[in-house]
């Protein structure tokens, strides 16, 4: 009798464990959505890590849209030298904190003859950029985490 009740309880004690682990990692599961609800109520569809670290690194630039249902970030064309111009999208894909969920893009302007004009893309400014609000998303995650 004693082996049965020493097996409930650390059963019980194990099981208890498992949901305080769960609700301090609340990504990705259907029925933690409710972490994703704003103080107005607004249901935001993406990881707030990766939504916020987006917004504070892209602060230099002026937006010309975010759509946090959407998970979209699109600046303005700014100017970083006389004939320069560049442009930033951010696609946040899912409710995750990973790698794959996010996606930047950075459009590049370049002045000839006095016209801007469609230059390749900067695919190594965009992995440096994606790099730098993955970075900080984690960041924010762990503070988040150590004041709980």
């Amino acid at each position: 009798m004693k082996k049965y009740l020493c097996l409930v309880v650390l059963s019980a004690l194990f099981l208890n464990g498992c949901s305080y682990v769960q609700n301090l990692w609340p990504f990705g599961e259907d029925e933690q959505q409710n972490e994703f609800i704003q103080d107005d109520g607004a249901y935001l569809a993406v990881n707030p890590y990766l939504w916020q670290a987006s917004l504070d690194k892209l602060a230099f630039m002026p937006l010309a849209s975010s759509d946090a249902k959407g998970g979209v970030i699109v600046t303005e064309w700014k100017k970083f030298a006389p004939n320069e111009q560049l442009k930033v999208v951010v696609n946040i894909y899912s409710q995750k904190l990973q790698a794959n969920s996010l996606k930047v893009e950075v459009y590049k302007k370049i002045l000839k003859g006095g016209a801007w004009v469609d230059s390749a893309p900067d695919a190594a400014l965009a992995e440096e950029t994606e790099n730098a609000i993955l970075t900080q998303a984690r960041e924010l995650y762990h503070r988040d985490v150590m004041t709980r």
